[in-house]
């Protein structure tokens, strides 16, 4: 009874204090039965591995979900995010890069990706893991740990706000990581499970809560959606190869008994008459009593089904940041500054995944330095201060006008917002390597001048600058420009 008199009072404060968002009732269903709760609880091991085994099975077989895969790894990565130290040493910056070069062409244990591979798994691993784990091996080289080989031992921890093995990650008593549990997946059971330190791990993820240590993946929201999208275009089809293959049906006067309980398979008469299975051009004979009634394929495919399409893939496109134009590499329909506004929506995304990956890779960074320098590979000079000093530049959007880009990143540079150094890190160098470059194309042009007799190694360039432009001149509707040397004017006529 008083269970009955509590329940009327907390409805009645509902509907007299508290938010529209937390009453269901017949028109609207607000989900969210379960209290606020650790971000691991909600999605358990058990959920967790169902959720994985979904996305990678929607990964090998859904064209949208390969697409979301490839853009992330091509515009995020690009050609690869390599380091610039920037120490007052240019010399040790040097050796630093000339290290750098040869481990990045083999840096982690398995021997069969490059930096920029590695960087394209860190990438992409969060889509369908949620997270995934680096290990810095004492060896010199890293191992990548998909996030389903990250997980307490038989599928336990993680049900409990106050136990400290969060799915995978040992907490101390402030929620600061102090392991990490990682093993080996055999026949989907995770085995041999072993404690890393975290100090030598690192598991990259996004965060969407204070308390979360493990990943969700970005694509759990839209898995419903993406099913839902595979199955109308399933189902569409199906329509479209019926409507098309059956051009006509014969109809019976009349009851008719095929018996069909009495004949054998493979009989003959077993499929006379019968239409469910269908070719292009195929003739049905029509027996006594039978007519013929012709069947139209309009309506497909189905102008409205496409619209939904369309929509429904906005929705995914919203939910993980890439714009459905670039998810289908359609921009047919879009103005131009439509298309622009969807491009720098679109690299405001990427710059943000490239700045947390830019963070990841410092830490790489800072763990292989001290390991040249503690191994003797590598001396610090005195007088550099800060030797772990470092630059990322990720790649940027690549403009259709190259000259036009230039200009821009000159004008820049004319205003003090950008450097020199800031320009040529986007083409992965740096200004001292570009002015070296300049310098020795001058040294060589001289000598090439001096050997051949030219008097002055600019007209080198110069014979470079006119030949581009006779190029141009040469164009089709470009006017040659007409003579004025030595051109006879005739007298106009006298009156």
């Amino acid at each position: 009874m008083e269970l009955a008199v509590w329940n009327r009072i907390k409805k009645a404060g509902r509907i007299l204090f508290g938010y529209d968002a937390i009453v269901s009732n017949r028109y609207r269903r607000t989900k969210g039965y379960h209290p606020i709760r650790d971000e691991n609880i909600e999605l358990n091991p058990y959920d967790r591995d169902t959720l994985v085994g979904n996305l990678l099975n929607m990964k090998r077989n859904n064209p949208i979900v390969k697409s979301i895969s490839r853009l992330k790894r091509t515009d995020v990565v690009g050609a690869g995010l390599d380091p610039q130290p920037a120490t007052s040493d240019e010399l040790f910056n040097e050796q630093i890069l000339e290290l750098w070069s040869k481990w990045a062409e083999y840096p982690e244990v398995t021997g069969m990706m490059n930096m920029k591979q590695v960087q394209q798994e860190v990438v992409d691993a969060p889509l369908f893991f949620g997270d995934i784990g680096i290990l810095y091996g004492s060896n010199g080289l890293l191992q990548l740990f998909e996030g389903s080989r990250i997980g307490s031992p038989h599928g336990v921890g993680g049900f409990n706000e106050t136990d400290p093995d969060k799915n995978g990650v040992i907490v101390n008593d402030y929620g600061r990581p102090i392991k990490y549990q990682v093993g080996n997946r055999i026949n989907g059971m995770l085995t041999d499970v072993v404690d890393v330190p975290a100090d030598n791990f690192s598991l990259y993820m996004k965060r969407q809560r204070p308390s979360q240590w493990r990943g969700v993946p970005t694509l759990a929201p839209c898995v419903n959606t993406l099913m839902d999208v595979s199955e109308y275009e399933e189902i569409e089809m199906i329509a479209a190869k019926v409507s098309a293959s059956l051009s006509a049906v014969v109809k019976r006067e009349g009851a008719v008994n095929f018996e069909l309980g009495n004949r054998a398979p493979g009989d003959e008469q077993d499929t006379v008459g019968r239409l469910e299975n269908f070719e292009p051009g195929t003739f049905h004979y029509l027996e006594p009593g039978e007519d013929v009634s012709t069947i139209s394929a309009n309506g497909r495919p189905n102008v409205d089904g496409i619209e939904w399409l369309a929509f429904e893939l906005r929705k995914v496109g919203a939910a993980i940041g890439i714009p459905y134009e670039f998810l289908l590499g359609d921009i047919g329909g879009s103005s131009f500054s439509a298309s622009q506004g969807v491009v720098m929506q679109y690299q405001a995304q990427v710059e943000e995944e490239q700045n947390c990956l830019i963070d990841l890779m410092k830490k790489v960074y800072r763990w292989r330095v001290s390991k040249w320098v503690a191994d003797g590979e590598l001396s610090v000079p005195a007088e550099v201060e800060d030797p772990m000093r470092v630059r990322f530049q990720p790649p940027r959007f690549r403009w259709i006008n190259r000259s036009a880009q230039v200009d821009s990143d000159m004008k820049y540079v004319s205003l003090g917002a950008m450097s020199l150094d800031d320009v040529a890190s986007t083409f992965g160098d740096s200004a001292l390597n570009i002015m070296r470059r300049k310098a020795q194309n001058i040294s060589d042009a001289k000598q090439v001048a001096d050997e051949f007799g030219i008097k002055d190694w600019r007209e080198l360039f110069n014979q470079l600058q006119t030949s581009a432009s006779a190029n141009y001149a040469e164009l089709p509707g470009s006017e040659p420009e007409t003579p004025t040397e030595n051109v006879e004017t005739p007298n106009p006529p006298k009156p």
